[in-house]
């Protein structure tokens, strides 16, 4: 295992402008060096706040010509300042495809449709690489070798992966509804797996213990306040990808609201910066039925999150007790968003209906998204000229297993059963074409009333 304090880097500081750490609920204030992740006054955890017209100086004078293409492309808005720390780790995280949708478009009435594809992120195939990296490269600037985290599924193999690249010790706690293949993937990874009997609320509550007996630095517990900030960078990225204009609309996942209420400091930043004009964007979020204390707050016009029992096959959205809820309510309130619930079989119904229009194959959160997405289109809650952005957040052949299983024929492997087949495929899909072209779906997410 390689030092922490990579002797082959030379520290020098970042672009940074971060101020340093402040509670948004009783305003308390610290350096960035402080080391407590929750505000010790009222129990909140802290943010990160930055000299927005330092920064606005810095982007007038360097440009985005020579920026790196990852997270790491508007450094003066992240709050790593050990620029050897952040070297090491989220090189190619983030600045994934922002995919055209036109087929999914036309399936769903809306012709300026968006994927923003996290999907293929590296090294994970998940958003978290962007949170994770930061997290990681945190710990580094800190002098630690070991990391932990609690995780329904993609944290714990972002986790793995860049504790493997940094050359650290990894610990991944994984409640009892345990994604098999991300579990295996982290071994597969070098880091230490434990399973936890008890759902995520619960192994959360108990990691945040075993951070204290143990001096064990969580990704997502100690150190959240600079895991959360990598979150942003997605909304960063989609402004830039759209020619610095932002979208009327961002639809994703929430589970535990860091990526949904990242987004929403994300586009206020690059207004404060000047980048970019984004008070228009309205942002909405999808929940599973089986777990949706978020969005059921927000559609009853409610002000406070009621913690549910999770019981979706949507494992990373399986959260029933969202710490960043009350921020996720604000956001999409205060940008005139909404948010929308559906069943598990919509859910993988959702994802079948962006792999089958865009060749794009995502979990469960990204089908609770699309699933969300056509339901909101169908409302009429977007304009059909509108610029729509739906967010992909994780790669769905780390999912397959819970994918529902669909029987396919078995032939004699001879040219006429083998014919016989292909004229059955051939058949069903000229009568689909045919439904479709007078005007009935094909597709198989459900609709509420």
């Amino acid at each position: 295992m390689t030092s922490a304090q990579d002797q082959t880097e030379t520290r020098t500081q970042t672009r940074s402008c971060v101020t340093g750490l402040v509670c948004r609920a009783c305003n308390v204030r610290h350096p960035q060096s402080h080391r407590e992740a929750f505000c010790e006054q009222c129990g909140k955890c802290y943010d990160l706040d930055y000299d927005y017209a330092r920064a606005k100086d810095l982007f007038k004078e360097i440009g985005m010509g020579s920026r790196p293409a990852s997270i790491w492309r508007l450094e003066e808005l992240l709050p790593i300042l050990d620029s050897s720390a952040a070297a090491r780790v989220g090189k190619y995280a983030g600045f994934t495809p922002l995919i055209k949708a036109d087929r999914l478009g036309a399936e769903l009435g809306l012709r300026r449709l968006y994927v923003k594809d996290d999907s293929t992120s590296r090294p994970s195939l998940s958003y978290k690489d962007r949170v994770v990296s930061m997290a990681v490269a945190r710990l580094l600037e800190l002098g630690r070798e070991e990391i932990g985290c609690v995780s329904t599924g993609n944290v714990g193999t972002a986790v793995a992966a860049l504790a493997a690249k940094a050359g650290i010790e990894a610990y991944v706690f994984y409640p009892n509804r345990l994604e098999m293949t991300k579990a295996r993937a982290c071994r597969a990874l070098g880091a230490k797996v434990c399973q936890v009997e008890g759902n995520y609320d619960e192994a959360n509550r108990r990691c945040r213990e075993v951070a204290k007996l143990s001096g064990l630095e969580f990704a997502n517990i100690t150190l959240r306040p600079f895991y959360a900030e990598g979150a942003k960078t997605v909304a960063y990225e989609i402004v830039e990808q759209l020619g610095w204009q932002a979208p009327e609309h961002i639809v994703t996942a929430v589970a535990g609201g860091t990526l949904s209420s990242r987004i929403h400091k994300g586009l206020e930043e690059l207004e404060l910066v000047g980048l970019a004009e984004t008070g228009h964007t309205k942002l909405h979020v999808a929940q599973p039925n089986g777990c949706a204390p978020i969005a059921d707050a927000i559609l009853q016009h409610d002000t406070k999150i009621h913690p549910c029992e999770p019981t979706t096959k949507a494992h990373s959205l399986a959260i029933g007790k969202p710490g960043d809820g009350g921020l996720v309510i604000d956001a999409v309130e205060g940008r005139g968003g909404t948010a929308g619930m559906v069943s598990d079989e919509q859910i993988f119904a959702g994802i079948d209906l962006l792999a089958s229009t865009e060749g794009v194959l995502t979990e469960p959160a990204g089908g609770t998204t699309i699933a969300v997405l056509k339901e909101l289109a169908a409302a009429g809650r977007f304009d059909p000229d509108e610029v729509v952005v739906a967010m992909i957040t994780g790669n769905g052949l780390k999912t397959l297993d819970d994918h529902p299983r669909k029987e396919w024929p078995l032939a004699e492997c001879e040219p006429e059963a083998m014919l016989s087949v292909l004229e059955e495929f051939r058949h069903a899909a000229a009568a689909g074409h045919e439904a479709s072209s007078n005007g009935v779906s094909t597709q198989h997410v459900g609709m509420r009333a």
